[in-house]
């Protein structure tokens, strides 16, 4: 079945269940159920970001092995796709040639574009014929990351020896010269069942103006708080996307990438769980990105990741939970899985508590407006909590982080990133439920 039948499916029975109990339950009973269910996901959103705080104290479960340097060095393929990116794919490709590693192919991917980006492959091709390969998609092949992906890896398969790993670029990403010498050390030590290391990600542009200044704390906590602690809790980090070393010869025992899926990362994260596979995380490898300098974009971008999110939450929901170690874990991955629905469910949490403590209500039995509101605070002091928690351990490990004013400020504008995640939530269910899976391409800003 389709995903958007699937969804659509969904929907239209709990829409039946929903008229079906209120033509027999009456409206006050069905209010004290919705004020619960939002109660119970608000007071989950305090525990988990507890739990996984506390667990970030916690010791990384690798020890990096030392790579030999030459002839013996495994074999990585650099795999990086790119639609209209003539703007970023040089320096991209720069960074990549200039790793200390001796044994990597590049492979710049050409996803159809319409401006110069295969040009400017060739070039890079043309200096550099031993190293680096452009693929140049078919256009009923890509139009997409994952098909271009998997037309990729079709062709590495028929036409090149298999690689022992292969490491994922998005073309706006800048690394270091040490970053795929580091990420093979990690892999190289870990059992088998790790199929691949995803990197740190932070935007280079972090300064640029209000909205690159949040989308920095938005990264420091979910990688600084969530993913790491994630990792150091029950060995479960995550894939990314990009800036990721992987195991060739697991990637294809998974099919490789999910070609109608629009995150096509956390799609290969839920099937590689369900799998018995782990990612591992490795903070002090860092991807600096280019993130979006609008609100009107990162509305745009965040609602291609919330539809796919919400995509991987339908198809692998059991499955997933199943898959888990234990409890604790399983309800990790369930509030991970929901994390695009949260700021909905905080948001009505307020509105309808609120409205019913300003107007005087109406009598209920079981639901207390005033303590579900008071718990909504506390769940957003948790979180804010969160953030200045990041930015403090980056500051210390780095010296890179958002000035204190600004997250001392956070209160000021937390409520208008709200409304933007509501708004993009809803816009991904949409695009869901009406079948809209097409590749939205993100607007560069250099």
């Amino acid at each position: 079945m389709k995903p958007s039948l699937k969804f659509q499916s969904v929907l239209y029975l709990y829409a039946l269940m929903v008229i079906g109990l209120s033509l027999i339950v009456p409206a006050q009973y069905i209010l004290e159920a919705i004020l619960l269910f939002l109660f119970l996901m608000v007071s989950s959103g305090v525990f988990f970001y507890t739990l996984l705080l506390v667990s970030t104290r916690r010791e990384y479960p690798y020890s990096p092995r030392e790579v030999p340097r030459g002839f013996f060095e495994p074999v990585v393929y650099v795999l990086i796709p790119a639609h209209n990116e003539e703007s970023v794919i040089e320096k991209t490709a720069v960074t990549v040639l200039n790793q200390d590693y001796f044994n990597l192919r590049i492979f710049l991917i050409n996803d159809n574009s319409t401006d110069g980006t295969l040009e400017v492959m060739r070039k890079i091709e043309s200096s550099n014929p031993d190293r680096v390969v452009v693929i140049n998609v078919p256009p009923h092949r890509g139009r997409s990351k994952p098909h271009a992906l998997n037309y990729t890896l079709e062709v590495i398969e028929k036409a090149f020896n298999r690689p022992d790993y292969i490491f994922i670029l998005d073309a706006d990403y800048l690394i270091a010269p040490n970053t795929i010498r580091r990420l093979v050390g990690i892999m190289e030590g870990a059992p088998n069942y790790i199929i691949g290391v995803q990197a740190n990600v932070r935007p280079r542009n972090w300064n640029r103006n209000f909205v690159t200044r949040f989308i920095t704390l938005e990264r420091l906590v979910g990688f600084n708080v969530a993913i790491e602690g994630d990792l150091k809790l029950s060995e479960n980090g995550k894939y990314g996307g990009t800036v990721a070393l992987l195991r060739f010869s697991h990637l294809l025992r998974l099919g490789k990438f999910r070609g109608d899926s629009v995150t096509e990362d956390t799609d290969l994260w839920a099937r590689a769980l369900i799998e018995g596979y782990r990612f591992w995380y490795c903070h002090s490898v860092v991807g600096w990105e280019e993130a979006v300098e609008t609100l009107r974009d990162y509305i745009k971008q965040r609602s291609r990741w919330a539809q796919g999110h919400l995509q991987v939450m339908l198809d692998y929901y059991w499955p997933v939970l199943r898959s888990c170690s234990g409890i604790t874990e399983a309800f990790i991955e369930h509030f991970y899985m929901m994390s695009y629905l949260v700021p909905v469910f905080w948001f009505l949490s307020v509105l309808i508590n609120g409205y019913l403590l300003l107007s005087g209500g109406v009598p209920l039995l079981i639901a207390r407006p005033r303590l579900f509101l008071a718990v909504s605070v506390i769940a957003f002091l948790a979180f804010w909590f969160s953030v200045a928690y990041s930015n403090w351990v980056e500051r210390s490990r780095t010296g890179f982080g958002v000035q204190w004013w600004f997250v001392l400020a956070y209160p000021l504008y937390f409520m208008i990133f709200v409304v933007a995640g509501v708004v993009y939530t809803l816009r991904g269910l949409i695009r869901l439920l009406v079948g809209k899976f097409h590749w939205e391409k993100t607007r560069r800003f250099t």
